[in-house]
Protein backbone atom coordinates (compact mmCIF):
# COMPACT_ATOMS: atom_id res chain seq x y z
CA UNK A 1 0.00 0.00 0.00
CA UNK A 2 1.09 3.21 -0.61
CA UNK A 3 0.64 6.78 1.56
CA UNK A 4 1.22 9.78 -0.49
CA UNK A 5 0.15 12.89 2.26
CA UNK A 6 -2.01 13.35 4.94
CA UNK A 7 -5.39 13.00 3.72
CA UNK A 8 -5.78 9.31 3.92
CA UNK A 9 -3.81 6.99 6.30
CA UNK A 10 -3.18 3.66 5.94
CA UNK A 11 -2.49 1.62 9.23
CA UNK A 12 -2.04 -2.08 10.00
CA UNK A 13 -5.63 -4.25 10.38
CA UNK A 14 -7.68 -2.00 8.80
CA UNK A 15 -8.68 0.46 6.19
CA UNK A 16 -8.31 3.91 5.04
CA UNK A 17 -9.13 6.41 7.51
CA UNK A 18 -11.68 9.28 6.01
CA UNK A 19 -9.83 11.68 8.12
CA UNK A 20 -6.75 13.93 7.68
CA UNK A 21 -4.19 13.89 10.18
CA UNK A 22 -5.09 17.46 11.85
CA UNK A 23 -8.72 16.26 12.25
CA UNK A 24 -8.51 13.04 13.58
CA UNK A 25 -5.89 14.52 16.18
CA UNK A 26 -8.08 16.56 17.47
CA UNK A 27 -11.11 14.43 17.85
CA UNK A 28 -8.67 12.51 19.76
CA UNK A 29 -8.08 15.44 21.98
CA UNK A 30 -11.56 15.83 22.51
CA UNK A 31 -12.16 12.07 23.80
CA UNK A 32 -9.23 12.38 26.01
CA UNK A 33 -10.49 15.65 27.27
CA UNK A 34 -14.00 13.90 27.84
CA UNK A 35 -12.02 10.51 29.59
CA UNK A 36 -10.40 12.87 31.94
CA UNK A 37 -13.03 14.76 33.17
CA UNK A 38 -15.25 11.36 33.58
CA UNK A 39 -12.50 10.02 35.65
CA UNK A 40 -12.63 12.85 37.60
CA UNK A 41 -16.62 12.92 38.02
CA UNK A 42 -16.84 9.56 38.90
CA UNK A 43 -14.19 9.81 41.58
CA UNK A 44 -16.32 12.80 42.25
CA UNK A 45 -19.59 10.41 42.68
CA UNK A 46 -18.25 7.69 44.63
CA UNK A 47 -17.02 9.97 47.41
CA UNK A 48 -20.75 11.59 48.09
CA UNK A 49 -22.51 8.29 47.59
CA UNK A 50 -19.51 6.37 49.80
CA UNK A 51 -20.81 6.22 53.43
CA UNK A 52 -24.51 4.69 51.80
CA UNK A 53 -22.09 2.04 50.16
CA UNK A 54 -22.53 -1.40 52.22
CA UNK A 55 -18.61 -2.79 51.95
CA UNK A 56 -15.11 -1.57 50.42
CA UNK A 57 -15.80 -4.57 47.98
CA UNK A 58 -18.91 -3.07 46.97
CA UNK A 59 -17.60 0.64 47.09
CA UNK A 60 -14.64 -0.67 44.14
CA UNK A 61 -16.98 -2.39 42.03
CA UNK A 62 -19.18 0.37 41.78
CA UNK A 63 -16.12 2.63 41.24
CA UNK A 64 -14.65 0.30 38.42
CA UNK A 65 -17.81 -0.87 36.75
CA UNK A 66 -18.63 3.11 35.86
CA UNK A 67 -14.82 3.92 35.71
CA UNK A 68 -13.55 1.08 33.66
CA UNK A 69 -16.45 -0.15 31.57
CA UNK A 70 -18.33 3.45 31.04
CA UNK A 71 -15.19 5.88 30.94
CA UNK A 72 -12.68 3.92 29.63
CA UNK A 73 -14.45 1.28 27.00
CA UNK A 74 -17.68 2.62 26.26
CA UNK A 75 -16.71 5.94 26.12
CA UNK A 76 -14.07 5.42 23.09
CA UNK A 77 -15.79 2.73 21.23
CA UNK A 78 -18.79 5.52 20.85
CA UNK A 79 -16.50 8.31 19.97
CA UNK A 80 -14.44 5.43 17.52
CA UNK A 81 -17.98 4.83 16.10
CA UNK A 82 -19.53 8.44 15.46
CA UNK A 83 -16.95 10.63 15.49
CA UNK A 84 -13.85 8.81 13.81
CA UNK A 85 -16.21 6.76 11.40
CA UNK A 86 -15.02 3.99 12.11
CA UNK A 87 -16.00 0.48 11.79
CA UNK A 88 -15.39 -2.41 14.20
CA UNK A 89 -12.66 -4.06 12.36
CA UNK A 90 -10.92 -0.59 12.05
CA UNK A 91 -11.44 -0.02 15.45
CA UNK A 92 -9.83 -2.87 16.25
CA UNK A 93 -6.80 -2.14 13.69
CA UNK A 94 -6.71 1.51 15.25
CA UNK A 95 -6.24 0.07 18.52
CA UNK A 96 -3.28 -2.35 18.13
CA UNK A 97 -5.61 -5.59 18.29
CA UNK A 98 -3.15 -7.68 16.12
CA UNK A 99 -1.38 -10.97 16.73
CA UNK A 100 2.24 -11.23 17.91
CA UNK A 101 4.71 -13.85 17.93
CA UNK A 102 4.09 -16.50 20.47
CA UNK A 103 7.30 -15.64 22.57
CA UNK A 104 5.93 -12.75 23.20
CA UNK A 105 2.80 -14.03 25.09
CA UNK A 106 4.77 -16.44 26.90
CA UNK A 107 7.21 -14.12 27.92
CA UNK A 108 4.69 -11.51 29.03
CA UNK A 109 3.50 -13.62 31.56
CA UNK A 110 6.96 -13.74 34.25
CA UNK A 111 7.07 -10.35 32.92
CA UNK A 112 3.94 -9.39 34.27
CA UNK A 113 4.31 -11.10 37.48
CA UNK A 114 8.13 -9.72 38.30
CA UNK A 115 6.00 -6.39 37.01
CA UNK A 116 4.30 -6.42 40.59
CA UNK A 117 7.49 -6.79 42.47
CA UNK A 118 9.34 -4.02 40.85
CA UNK A 119 6.49 -1.85 41.39
CA UNK A 120 6.26 -2.58 44.73
CA UNK A 121 9.60 -1.03 45.21
CA UNK A 122 9.03 1.90 43.08
CA UNK A 123 5.94 2.77 44.78
CA UNK A 124 7.14 2.89 48.32
CA UNK A 125 10.44 4.95 47.08
CA UNK A 126 7.45 6.75 46.23
CA UNK A 127 5.39 6.96 48.92
CA UNK A 128 8.25 8.23 51.28
CA UNK A 129 9.10 10.78 49.14
CA UNK A 130 5.41 12.08 49.01
CA UNK A 131 4.96 11.57 52.95
CA UNK A 132 8.40 13.75 53.53
CA UNK A 133 6.41 15.94 51.38
CA UNK A 134 3.71 16.63 54.51
CA UNK A 135 1.16 13.92 52.47
CA UNK A 136 -0.51 12.02 54.97
CA UNK A 137 -3.39 9.33 54.09
CA UNK A 138 -4.71 6.13 55.71
CA UNK A 139 -6.46 3.36 54.34
CA UNK A 140 -8.51 1.17 56.23
CA UNK A 141 -7.71 -2.79 55.62
CA UNK A 142 -9.33 -4.62 53.47
CA UNK A 143 -12.14 -6.93 54.91
CA UNK A 144 -12.04 -10.77 54.02
CA UNK A 145 -14.71 -13.10 55.13
CA UNK A 146 -13.43 -15.75 58.01
CA UNK A 147 -13.29 -18.52 55.07
CA UNK A 148 -12.07 -18.33 51.49
CA UNK A 149 -14.77 -17.30 49.37
CA UNK A 150 -13.79 -18.56 45.66
CA UNK A 151 -16.38 -15.99 44.29
CA UNK A 152 -15.40 -13.27 45.99
CA UNK A 153 -11.95 -13.92 44.54
CA UNK A 154 -12.86 -14.04 41.89
CA UNK A 155 -14.43 -10.40 41.66
CA UNK A 156 -11.30 -8.96 42.80
CA UNK A 157 -9.74 -10.44 39.98
CA UNK A 158 -12.40 -9.29 37.89
CA UNK A 159 -12.40 -5.69 39.08
CA UNK A 160 -8.49 -4.96 39.62
CA UNK A 161 -7.05 -7.42 37.03
CA UNK A 162 -9.39 -7.64 34.21
CA UNK A 163 -10.78 -5.04 33.89
CA UNK A 164 -7.86 -2.25 34.12
CA UNK A 165 -6.09 -4.46 31.92
CA UNK A 166 -9.05 -4.43 29.03
CA UNK A 167 -10.56 -1.31 29.46
CA UNK A 168 -7.47 0.74 30.32
CA UNK A 169 -4.74 -0.55 27.56
CA UNK A 170 -7.78 0.08 25.16
CA UNK A 171 -8.42 3.72 25.90
CA UNK A 172 -4.45 4.33 26.46
CA UNK A 173 -2.46 1.85 24.69
CA UNK A 174 -5.07 1.70 21.93
CA UNK A 175 -6.21 4.43 19.54
CA UNK A 176 -3.96 7.38 21.92
CA UNK A 177 -0.82 5.46 21.07
CA UNK A 178 -1.46 4.85 17.27
CA UNK A 179 -2.19 8.98 17.06
CA UNK A 180 0.76 9.67 19.24
CA UNK A 181 2.70 8.03 17.05
CA UNK A 182 1.71 9.29 14.07
CA UNK A 183 2.77 13.03 15.28
CA UNK A 184 5.53 12.22 17.58
CA UNK A 185 9.27 10.86 17.75
CA UNK A 186 9.03 7.10 18.98
CA UNK A 187 11.07 7.95 22.26
CA UNK A 188 8.95 11.17 22.15
CA UNK A 189 5.74 9.29 22.01
CA UNK A 190 6.63 6.70 24.53
CA UNK A 191 7.58 9.71 27.34
CA UNK A 192 3.90 11.48 26.53
CA UNK A 193 2.47 8.16 27.19
CA UNK A 194 4.27 7.58 30.38
CA UNK A 195 2.96 10.91 31.96
CA UNK A 196 -0.42 10.54 30.26
CA UNK A 197 -0.55 7.47 31.80
CA UNK A 198 0.63 8.35 35.33
CA UNK A 199 -2.22 11.73 35.78
CA UNK A 200 -4.42 9.56 34.10
CA UNK A 201 -5.02 7.75 37.56
CA UNK A 202 -5.37 11.03 39.22
CA UNK A 203 -3.88 9.96 42.52
CA UNK A 204 -0.53 11.15 43.94
CA UNK A 205 0.25 7.60 45.21
CA UNK A 206 0.00 6.39 42.13
CA UNK A 207 0.99 9.04 39.69
CA UNK A 208 5.36 7.63 39.70
CA UNK A 209 4.92 4.48 39.20
CA UNK A 210 2.39 4.13 36.75
CA UNK A 211 4.27 6.41 34.78
CA UNK A 212 6.70 4.30 34.63
CA UNK A 213 4.30 1.08 33.67
CA UNK A 214 2.58 3.06 31.13
CA UNK A 215 5.87 3.66 29.61
CA UNK A 216 7.35 0.69 29.25
CA UNK A 217 3.74 -0.74 28.08
CA UNK A 218 4.28 1.98 24.95
CA UNK A 219 7.84 0.80 24.29
CA UNK A 220 6.34 -2.76 24.45
CA UNK A 221 3.26 -2.00 22.40
CA UNK A 222 4.96 0.15 19.74
CA UNK A 223 7.84 -3.02 19.45
CA UNK A 224 5.30 -5.69 18.88
CA UNK A 225 3.28 -3.85 16.86
CA UNK A 226 0.17 -5.75 19.27
CA UNK A 227 -1.53 -4.50 22.72
CA UNK A 228 -1.85 -8.37 23.89
CA UNK A 229 1.17 -8.43 26.03
CA UNK A 230 0.85 -5.39 27.13
CA UNK A 231 -2.73 -6.62 28.25
CA UNK A 232 -1.46 -10.03 29.49
CA UNK A 233 1.28 -8.09 31.63
CA UNK A 234 -1.25 -5.62 33.41
CA UNK A 235 -3.33 -7.95 33.88
CA UNK A 236 -1.03 -10.15 35.73
CA UNK A 237 0.45 -7.37 37.35
CA UNK A 238 -2.33 -6.42 38.86
CA UNK A 239 -3.83 -9.79 39.34
CA UNK A 240 -0.63 -10.89 41.64
CA UNK A 241 -1.39 -8.22 44.06
CA UNK A 242 -4.70 -9.62 44.58
CA UNK A 243 -3.38 -12.75 44.98
CA UNK A 244 -0.78 -11.84 47.64
CA UNK A 245 -3.43 -9.62 49.79
CA UNK A 246 -5.58 -12.94 50.06
CA UNK A 247 -2.28 -15.06 50.30
CA UNK A 248 -1.86 -13.15 53.47
CA UNK A 249 -5.20 -13.43 54.78
CA UNK A 250 -6.26 -16.89 54.29
CA UNK A 251 -2.07 -17.97 54.86
CA UNK A 252 -1.41 -19.45 51.05
CA UNK A 253 1.89 -19.78 49.27
CA UNK A 254 3.65 -16.65 49.81
CA UNK A 255 1.44 -14.85 52.13
CA UNK A 256 4.50 -14.07 54.63
CA UNK A 257 5.48 -11.51 51.49
CA UNK A 258 4.86 -8.30 53.19
CA UNK A 259 5.39 -9.26 56.92
CA UNK A 260 9.08 -10.47 55.60
CA UNK A 261 9.04 -7.00 53.76
CA UNK A 262 8.08 -5.18 57.33
CA UNK A 263 10.24 -7.12 59.70
CA UNK A 264 13.56 -7.43 57.48
CA UNK A 265 13.49 -3.79 56.46
CA UNK A 266 14.12 -2.95 60.05
CA UNK A 267 16.99 -5.91 61.33
CA UNK A 268 18.35 -6.34 57.99
CA UNK A 269 17.49 -3.73 55.44
CA UNK A 270 19.88 -5.26 52.82
CA UNK A 271 18.41 -8.23 52.66
CA UNK A 272 15.73 -6.51 51.06
CA UNK A 273 17.76 -4.71 48.85
CA UNK A 274 19.69 -7.37 47.71
CA UNK A 275 16.84 -9.25 46.86
CA UNK A 276 15.01 -6.24 45.28
CA UNK A 277 17.96 -5.99 43.28
CA UNK A 278 17.89 -9.74 42.01
CA UNK A 279 14.11 -9.17 41.30
CA UNK A 280 14.89 -6.41 39.12
CA UNK A 281 17.94 -7.80 37.27
CA UNK A 282 15.60 -10.48 36.13
CA UNK A 283 13.03 -8.17 35.43
CA UNK A 284 15.25 -6.09 33.38
CA UNK A 285 16.47 -9.41 31.64
CA UNK A 286 13.16 -10.78 30.46
CA UNK A 287 13.08 -7.26 28.84
CA UNK A 288 16.01 -7.43 26.86
CA UNK A 289 15.07 -10.94 25.97
CA UNK A 290 11.88 -9.70 24.93
CA UNK A 291 13.14 -6.74 22.68
CA UNK A 292 15.94 -8.61 21.55
CA UNK A 293 13.71 -11.43 19.62
CA UNK A 294 11.09 -8.73 18.26
CA UNK A 295 14.39 -6.80 16.52
CA UNK A 296 15.63 -10.67 15.12
CA UNK A 297 12.45 -11.00 14.12
CA UNK A 298 12.53 -7.76 12.42
CA UNK A 299 15.48 -8.49 10.75
CA UNK A 300 14.09 -11.95 9.60
CA UNK A 301 11.78 -10.14 7.84
CA UNK A 302 14.28 -7.34 6.42
CA UNK A 303 16.18 -10.73 4.99
CA UNK A 304 12.80 -12.24 4.17
CA UNK A 305 11.91 -8.88 2.00
CA UNK A 306 15.30 -8.64 0.55
CA UNK A 307 15.57 -12.07 -0.89
CA UNK A 308 12.43 -11.61 -2.76
CA UNK A 309 12.95 -8.18 -4.41
CA UNK A 310 15.28 -7.27 -7.20
CA UNK A 311 18.15 -5.23 -6.98
CA UNK A 312 18.87 -1.94 -9.10
CA UNK A 313 22.54 -2.55 -10.01
CA UNK A 314 22.98 1.05 -11.46
CA UNK A 315 22.12 3.29 -8.31
CA UNK A 316 22.58 0.39 -5.59
CA UNK A 317 18.96 0.23 -4.63
CA UNK A 318 16.86 -2.36 -3.75
CA UNK A 319 13.71 -2.31 -5.57
CA UNK A 320 10.79 -3.94 -3.60
CA UNK A 321 7.69 -5.71 -5.70
CA UNK A 322 4.58 -4.99 -5.50
CA UNK A 323 3.22 -0.83 -4.50
CA UNK A 324 5.90 0.73 -2.51
CA UNK A 325 5.14 0.74 1.25
CA UNK A 326 7.14 3.60 2.93
CA UNK A 327 5.58 2.68 6.42
CA UNK A 328 7.30 -1.04 6.28
CA UNK A 329 10.32 -0.02 4.88
CA UNK A 330 10.51 2.39 7.67
CA UNK A 331 9.86 -0.11 10.26
CA UNK A 332 12.22 -2.89 8.84
CA UNK A 333 14.95 0.23 8.59
CA UNK A 334 15.31 -0.61 5.02
CA UNK A 335 15.46 2.97 4.01
CA UNK A 336 18.72 3.36 2.96
CA UNK A 337 18.63 0.19 1.20
CA UNK A 338 15.28 1.19 -0.93
CA UNK A 339 15.32 4.90 -0.88
CA UNK A 340 19.15 5.52 -1.03
CA UNK A 341 19.03 7.30 2.29
CA UNK A 342 17.05 7.61 5.27
CA UNK A 343 14.05 9.27 5.05
CA UNK A 344 12.19 11.98 7.43
CA UNK A 345 9.48 10.38 9.03
CA UNK A 346 5.81 12.16 7.73
CA UNK A 347 4.61 13.17 11.16
CA UNK A 348 1.38 15.60 11.87
CA UNK A 349 3.04 18.28 13.46
CA UNK A 350 -0.01 19.45 16.09
CA UNK A 351 -0.25 23.13 16.70
CA UNK A 352 -1.44 24.96 19.96
CA UNK A 353 -4.70 24.51 18.69
CA UNK A 354 -4.82 21.06 18.03
CA UNK A 355 -3.56 20.31 21.47
CA UNK A 356 -6.32 22.65 23.16
CA UNK A 357 -8.03 19.55 24.11
CA UNK A 358 -4.77 17.66 25.36
CA UNK A 359 -3.75 20.59 27.44
CA UNK A 360 -7.37 20.78 29.08
CA UNK A 361 -7.37 17.12 29.87
CA UNK A 362 -3.85 17.66 31.64
CA UNK A 363 -5.50 20.78 33.11
CA UNK A 364 -7.89 18.21 34.61
CA UNK A 365 -5.71 15.14 35.94
CA UNK A 366 -3.49 17.58 37.36
CA UNK A 367 -5.47 19.24 39.54
CA UNK A 368 -7.38 16.68 40.48
CA UNK A 369 -4.04 14.76 41.64
CA UNK A 370 -3.07 17.79 43.42
CA UNK A 371 -5.99 17.61 45.23
CA UNK A 372 -5.53 14.10 46.61
CA UNK A 373 -1.98 15.24 47.92
CA UNK A 374 -3.62 18.04 50.03
CA UNK A 375 -7.08 16.32 50.55
CA UNK A 376 -6.30 12.77 50.65
CA UNK A 377 -8.96 12.20 48.39
CA UNK A 378 -8.46 8.89 47.12
CA UNK A 379 -10.80 5.77 46.08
Amino acid sequence: MEVKDNSVEIYRGGEALPLDGGKRYRLMGIMIFSIACGVLLVRILVNLIADFIPSDLALDATFSSILQIGVLLIMPILFYLFAFKMQPKEILGFSNYRKTKWYNYLLAVPIGILAMFVTTGVSAVWQAVISMMGYTHTTSPTEFPETFNFGLFLVSVLLTGIMPAVCEEFSVRGGLLTTMRKSFPQKTTIVIMGITFGLFHQNITQVFYTALFGALMAALVLKTKSIFPAMIIHFLNNSTSVYIEYAENYKWWGGGYYKFIDDNLLTRPMVVVGLYIVVCAVFAGLLVLFFYLNSQNRLKKKKDVITSSGFDVTNGKVVLVGEENPEMVRELDMEKEVYGAKRQEELFRPTLKDNAFFIGAIVVSVLSTIFSFVWGWII
